[in-house]
């Protein structure tokens, strides 16, 4: 994922534009810039500068067309792909019984899964998940994705807002950067959590897997 500085952020916010080219840019940039799109986007509606409703629409369906695509990929060329990327068997077998388990919940969390992403949605396309499934299920999950994000980048946007009526204008603009600064923290330590657990869930699996 890329992470921009605050101040690199407040900038782009400032001069972004209501257009429809904003919105698709939005869109594609979910599948490089993960939870940032969704939360610059919040912020960024917030402030004004853009809609809420279309910032959610553009990045779910954004986000959901790039885990259609991966899904499809999973269900035409999965053994391929092992073959060539030898390091991924042991992930993808995971991610295979996660699917197995419960199709229409794995297909709900092909984007809230932290270090499953790519994965994830492949392994339901590799266990046949009927597309009937897939498609509608994964696209509730992006949607939900996308809110809950996008309404961290609002309330990010909002502190800061209160920030700059109190304080004189210099002070403002400090404190507003480090409301954002924490905003991002509290993110990258969600995430780290994540894929600590997934790596712990992984590892549990490979050892019962030993043991069958």
């Amino acid at each position: 994922m890329l992470v921009p500085s605050a101040e690199g952020m407040l900038e782009a916010i400032a001069s972004v534009e209501d257009r429809l080219a904003t919105y698709l840019g939005l869109g594609a940039s979910t599948i490089f810039m993960s939870e940032l799109a969704p939360i610059f986007g919040g912020i960024a509606s917030q402030e004004g500068q853009l809609r809420l409703t279309r910032v959610v629409l553009a990045i779910t369906l954004g986000g959901w067309a790039a885990t259609s695509l991966l899904y499809l990929g999973g269900r035409l060329k999965w053994d391929w792909l092992r073959r060539r990327f030898p390091s991924t068997r042991s992930a993808g077998t995971v991610a295979l019984r996660i699917v197995k388990r419960n199709p229409a919940r794995a297909s709900f969390v092909v984007r809230f899964l932290f270090g499953g992403r790519i994965l994830l949605p492949m392994a339901c396309g590799a266990a046949q998940v009927p597309l009937r499934m897939y498609l509608p299920v994964s696209l509730a999950g992006s949607f939900a994705w996308t809110l809950t994000y996008a309404l961290i980048g609002v309330a990010a946007g909002e502190a800061a807002e209160q920030m700059l009526g109190r304080l004189e204008a210099v002070e403002g603009v400090v404190t507003a950067l480090g409301a954002a600064l924490i905003v991002f923290a509290g993110v990258w330590w969600w995430r780290r959590r994540q894929r600590r657990s997934a790596r712990r869930a992984a590892a549990t699996e490979r050892v019962n897997a030993k043991r069958e």
